[in-house]
């Protein structure tokens, strides 16, 4: 799919996520600021002019503006030192029952940590529904082969072995290896794993490795070197696009463009997201590692619903499927919880790895490449479009509680400072973090368009 040409889908998916995002972020504030007594002025999705709207029995302007890009929230008396400066002189004493800024630092506090926490609900919620639908696929971490000469093979790995935990937390998914070792790149991990009903433990560092994402950027890859059987190929069918590219039964799928996979599940989505593309499959067969490219068959099938889409076949079959669980309802909702966390302690990981250089700073994404991204998973399905909004909604809250003036963080580290000297900051000295602010996140705005624009092959 030539990207500028599907820009209108691209942009429709995303800008569908975004404003169900900003909605639940700013209904946070909304919410418990009216929870404390604070006047809400305006709710508004999107910036500039106002398209339509209506004002609600509490007087607050409900709309829908011009540019979708955000919303806000417009408290009333909310500014920079309204109790010492002449607007808040001049208040009545029953604007100040209702103004922002004669409210409690701890309850200021509240309304904007509110919009955070909201995601972080939200993404839970949304989490546990689908482990509540589907289930959970688990992959078993045991491991079917070493490669030679890899990290797994210096430490003493084998086939047959059972990982159990990494760095002593307890793991019980092939996903979570992968996972983790990308959140470690550089560094040793201590892996616990059984063998023969003993467990024992070894301490190895991922080979790193530069492949080839699917837009042919150069991506780093951490490698142990250990296989699970759900990759390994049961059955190819007579005429499909895998016999003609040679595929056979037996060979184990370990990449996909350069992007590591632990199972069929992966394969099929990665596949649905490229139906027009030739795919660079990498496989191990006997022993040694090689590259097939294939370009996946195309065939209009109708869902469930009766609409018709079109599904992109390899025309392989697993040796070995991963297990479902099903989920009851609170098993769901802990997994939804436990999920968010991961997902929150993976993002600051990664921001940690690129300030320090391990990761490259190119790794640093944009609304841009969130938008084509939007797009791609939302021909994979739906429930993969929830997925990825749920993750987002966690990217989201995670940002706005940075300590940076302009986010909610920044906001909070100066209610913080309050509390410890008793009384608020200068003025003067908030609007110079505020400048300081936006001249951050403009620059960060700037250089992750950037990198966008790179990523999709648009500048070079």
């Amino acid at each position: 799919m030539d990207i500028l040409a599907a820009i209108p889908h691209y942009g429709f998916w995303f800008l569908a996520l975004l404003t169900v995002l900003v909605f639940v972020h700013e209904y946070g504030h909304y919410k418990v600021a009216r929870w404390c007594g604070v006047k809400v002025e305006v709710f508004s999705i999107g910036f500039g002019p106002e398209l339509f709207g209506w004002t609600d029995s509490h007087g607050t302007r409900w709309k829908v503006s011009v540019v979708p890009l955000g919303g806000y929230v417009k408290m009333f008396g909310q500014g920079a030192n309204l109790l010492e400066g002449e607007a808040g002189k001049a208040m009545s004493a029953a604007d100040r029952l209702v103004a922002f800024d004669y409210k409690s630092v701890w309850r200021r506090m509240a309304i904007v940590a509110a919009g955070p926490i909201s995601n972080f609900i939200f993404a839970a919620l949304v989490f546990s529904i689908i482990f509540a639908v589907h289930g959970k696929d688990i992959s078993p971490p045991v491991v079917s082969a070493v490669r030679a000469d890899s990290a797994a093979a210096a430490a003493g790995l084998q086939p047959g072995d059972r990982i159990v935990t990494l760095n002593g937390s307890a793991i019980s998914d092939f996903k979570d290896i992968l996972e983790f070792v990308q959140l470690n790149l550089d560094q040793e991990i201590t892996v616990g794993f059984e063998r023969n009903g003993v467990r024992q433990t070894v301490r190895l560092t991922p080979q790193i490795t530069t492949e080839k994402d699917p837009l042919g950027n150069d991506a780093r890859i951490g490698v142990l070197g250990i296989e699970s059987p759900a990759s390994v190929i049961g059955g190819v069918r007579a005429g499909s696009a895998a016999a003609a590219a040679g595929l056979r039964s037996g060979d184990r799928i370990v990449s996909l463009n350069g992007n590591a996979i632990s199972d069929f599940q992966q394969l099929t989505e990665f596949v649905q997201s490229n139906l027009d593309r030739e795919i660079a499959v990498g496989i191990v067969r006997n022993g040694i590692q090689e590259i097939v490219r294939v370009t996946p068959q195309i065939t209009v099938a109708k869902d469930a619903h009766g609409i018709e889409k079109r599904i992109g076949f390899l025309g392989i079959e697993a040796a070995a499927q991963s297990e479902r669980i099903d989920l009851g309802l609170v098993d769901s909702g802990v997994e939804g919880v436990k999920r968010v966390f991961n997902v929150s302690g993976m993002m600051l990981k990664g921001v940690w790895q690129i300030i320090t250089g391990v990761r490259p700073a190119n790794d640093v994404a944009g609304v841009i490449r969130i938008g084509y991204l939007s797009g791609e998973i939302a021909n994979i399905g739906i429930w993969s479009l929830i997925t990825f909004g749920a993750m987002l909604s966690v990217n989201l809250g995670l940002v706005n509680l940075f300590p940076i003036p302009l986010l909610d963080g920044g906001h909070l580290t100066y209610y913080a400072i309050e509390v410890v000297r008793g009384k608020p900051l200068g003025e003067r000295i908030q609007e110079w973090g505020f400048r300081v602010g936006i001249a951050f996140v403009l620059g960060v705005m700037l250089f992750a368009a950037w990198n966008d624009l790179v990523y999709l092959n648009i500048i070079g």
